[in-house]
Protein backbone atom coordinates (compact mmCIF):
# COMPACT_ATOMS: atom_id res chain seq x y z
CA UNK A 1 0.00 0.00 0.00
CA UNK A 2 2.85 2.81 1.04
CA UNK A 3 4.56 1.83 -2.41
CA UNK A 4 1.08 2.90 -4.61
CA UNK A 5 0.85 5.62 -2.14
CA UNK A 6 4.47 6.83 -2.79
CA UNK A 7 3.78 6.12 -6.43
CA UNK A 8 0.18 8.31 -6.46
CA UNK A 9 2.40 11.48 -4.43
CA UNK A 10 5.13 11.13 -7.31
CA UNK A 11 2.54 11.30 -10.18
CA UNK A 12 0.16 14.20 -8.31
CA UNK A 13 3.41 16.57 -7.95
CA UNK A 14 4.67 15.95 -11.34
CA UNK A 15 1.31 16.61 -12.88
CA UNK A 16 1.29 19.97 -10.67
CA UNK A 17 4.68 20.98 -11.74
CA UNK A 18 4.08 20.38 -15.64
CA UNK A 19 0.54 22.46 -15.07
CA UNK A 20 2.91 25.34 -13.11
CA UNK A 21 5.61 24.80 -15.86
CA UNK A 22 2.46 24.98 -18.67
CA UNK A 23 1.13 28.00 -17.20
CA UNK A 24 4.56 29.58 -16.76
CA UNK A 25 4.99 29.29 -20.34
CA UNK A 26 1.65 30.96 -21.33
CA UNK A 27 1.73 33.76 -18.79
CA UNK A 28 5.65 34.52 -18.20
CA UNK A 29 4.56 35.08 -14.71
CA UNK A 30 7.77 35.26 -12.47
CA UNK A 31 4.94 33.62 -9.65
CA UNK A 32 4.51 30.32 -11.62
CA UNK A 33 8.07 29.60 -11.62
CA UNK A 34 8.13 30.26 -7.87
CA UNK A 35 5.38 27.26 -7.83
CA UNK A 36 7.54 25.18 -9.51
CA UNK A 37 9.87 25.61 -7.03
CA UNK A 38 7.66 24.88 -4.29
CA UNK A 39 6.33 21.41 -5.81
CA UNK A 40 9.94 20.20 -6.42
CA UNK A 41 10.63 21.19 -2.34
CA UNK A 42 7.53 19.46 -1.62
CA UNK A 43 7.95 16.62 -3.51
CA UNK A 44 11.58 16.23 -1.85
CA UNK A 45 9.82 16.98 1.33
CA UNK A 46 7.22 14.24 1.19
CA UNK A 47 9.57 12.09 -0.28
CA UNK A 48 11.70 12.09 2.85
CA UNK A 49 8.73 12.19 5.90
CA UNK A 50 8.49 10.38 8.82
CA UNK A 51 11.83 8.58 7.41
CA UNK A 52 14.81 8.07 10.13
CA UNK A 53 17.81 8.87 6.95
CA UNK A 54 21.48 7.79 8.37
CA UNK A 55 24.57 8.80 7.05
CA UNK A 56 25.56 7.22 3.63
CA UNK A 57 22.81 5.09 1.41
CA UNK A 58 20.50 2.91 3.17
CA UNK A 59 21.18 -1.10 3.40
CA UNK A 60 20.40 -2.80 0.41
CA UNK A 61 20.43 0.40 -1.81
CA UNK A 62 20.64 -1.27 -5.21
CA UNK A 63 23.96 -0.64 -6.79
CA UNK A 64 22.31 -0.32 -10.15
CA UNK A 65 21.18 2.58 -9.40
CA UNK A 66 23.96 5.41 -9.25
CA UNK A 67 23.44 8.00 -7.25
CA UNK A 68 25.33 11.72 -7.50
CA UNK A 69 28.81 12.44 -5.81
CA UNK A 70 27.67 14.03 -2.51
CA UNK A 71 27.14 13.55 1.18
CA UNK A 72 24.10 11.04 1.00
CA UNK A 73 21.56 9.96 3.62
CA UNK A 74 19.00 7.44 3.61
CA UNK A 75 16.69 4.80 4.62
CA UNK A 76 14.48 1.84 3.62
CA UNK A 77 11.29 0.50 4.51
CA UNK A 78 9.07 -1.73 3.87
CA UNK A 79 5.02 -2.22 3.17
CA UNK A 80 2.57 -4.45 4.35
CA UNK A 81 3.02 -6.64 1.32
CA UNK A 82 6.85 -6.53 2.36
CA UNK A 83 7.84 -4.55 -0.39
CA UNK A 84 11.01 -2.65 0.59
CA UNK A 85 11.62 1.51 -1.14
CA UNK A 86 15.31 2.76 -0.55
CA UNK A 87 15.38 6.67 -0.33
CA UNK A 88 18.60 8.22 -0.67
CA UNK A 89 19.02 12.12 -0.14
CA UNK A 90 21.82 13.35 -1.86
CA UNK A 91 23.09 17.57 -0.94
CA UNK A 92 24.27 18.25 -4.54
CA UNK A 93 24.13 21.91 -6.36
CA UNK A 94 22.64 21.98 -10.35
CA UNK A 95 22.63 17.85 -10.21
CA UNK A 96 19.55 16.51 -11.60
CA UNK A 97 20.47 16.47 -14.99
CA UNK A 98 23.61 14.73 -14.09
CA UNK A 99 21.56 12.37 -12.12
CA UNK A 100 18.87 11.53 -15.04
CA UNK A 101 22.01 11.42 -17.54
CA UNK A 102 23.78 8.98 -14.88
CA UNK A 103 21.05 6.54 -14.48
CA UNK A 104 19.71 6.51 -18.53
CA UNK A 105 23.86 5.76 -18.81
CA UNK A 106 23.08 2.72 -16.59
CA UNK A 107 20.07 1.29 -18.38
CA UNK A 108 17.01 3.05 -16.69
CA UNK A 109 14.52 4.20 -19.16
CA UNK A 110 12.72 7.66 -18.73
CA UNK A 111 9.06 6.91 -18.19
CA UNK A 112 8.16 10.58 -17.12
CA UNK A 113 10.02 13.54 -16.77
CA UNK A 114 9.10 17.43 -15.77
CA UNK A 115 12.12 19.94 -16.12
CA UNK A 116 11.84 23.17 -15.35
CA UNK A 117 14.47 26.06 -13.49
CA UNK A 118 13.39 24.78 -10.25
CA UNK A 119 14.77 21.30 -10.99
CA UNK A 120 13.02 18.08 -11.98
CA UNK A 121 10.63 15.08 -11.22
CA UNK A 122 11.39 12.29 -13.43
CA UNK A 123 9.93 8.84 -12.79
CA UNK A 124 12.54 6.22 -14.76
CA UNK A 125 12.34 2.22 -15.10
CA UNK A 126 14.74 -0.66 -15.76
CA UNK A 127 13.71 -4.21 -15.89
CA UNK A 128 14.62 -4.39 -12.12
CA UNK A 129 14.07 -0.79 -10.26
CA UNK A 130 11.70 1.87 -11.12
CA UNK A 131 13.35 5.08 -9.44
CA UNK A 132 11.38 8.24 -8.57
CA UNK A 133 14.48 11.55 -9.26
CA UNK A 134 13.41 14.62 -7.48
CA UNK A 135 16.32 17.68 -7.47
CA UNK A 136 15.94 21.25 -6.57
CA UNK A 137 18.80 23.47 -7.06
CA UNK A 138 20.51 21.77 -3.72
CA UNK A 139 19.27 18.00 -3.13
CA UNK A 140 18.45 15.12 -5.21
CA UNK A 141 16.34 12.85 -3.90
CA UNK A 142 16.09 9.14 -5.01
CA UNK A 143 13.26 7.02 -4.19
CA UNK A 144 14.05 3.10 -5.45
CA UNK A 145 10.98 0.57 -5.65
CA UNK A 146 11.43 -2.79 -7.23
CA UNK A 147 9.80 -2.71 -10.86
CA UNK A 148 6.28 -3.54 -10.74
Amino acid sequence: MAHTTTRSRIAALLLALLAAVGTGVLSGCDAISGAAGDAVERAIEEAVDGLDLSDGLPEGFPAEVAVVEGPTRGAARADADGVTTWVALVTAADSGTIARSTLEDAGFEVDNVVTHDAGLIAQLSSDAYDVKLIASDTRVVYVVTPAA
